[in-house]
């Protein structure tokens, strides 16, 4: 991610505060009533919204469009193990890192070699008619 420089940064700035000094001396004008005072407002809302717009398309490129990099660590997978606790298993190249994760700590377990995961479901859950017939008192 490039830098900005502090030439880029003052004039993002200047785009900024202009056109906020150049709104004061229409402040001081007098105050427009009923649907003229609905439509100064929605100009100044749209000068606002015009502003905004334009500063992030020049930071989108003064930083060459790469706002949200690649990460290099992927989630292959995770179990929540209590209310705020969980085990990862992240995927960094071709190794498998298995850490804890609590509030304010990230704990390394065990690193092992990239593999592939079983298909389909860990658990032999029942699905939801047989529980129900078993709960009803009828056949599974």
């Amino acid at each position: 991610m490039k830098s900005v420089s502090p030439l880029s940064a003052s004039l993002l700035l200047s785009l900024v505060v202009l056109p906020l000094q150049a709104a004061e001396p229409a402040a001081a004008a007098a105050p427009a009533s009923g649907a003229a005072a609905v439509v100064q407002m929605l100009g100044a809302l749209g000068v606002v919204l015009a502003v905004l717009l334009g500063a992030m398309w020049l930071l989108r490129r003064l930083s060459g469009s790469k706002l949200a990099g690649t990460a290099a660590i992927r989630t292959v997978g995770g179990i929540a193990v209590g209310t705020r606790e969980r085990v990862l298993l992240l995927e960094v190249g071709e190794h498998w890192l298995v850490v804890g994760v609590a509030p304010g700590s990230v704990t390394g377990i065990a690193t092992l070699p990239r593999g592939e995961l079983p298909e389909g479901p860990q658990t032999s859950t029942p699905d939801f008619a047989s529980v129900l017939a078993r709960l009803k008192g009828g056949r599974p």
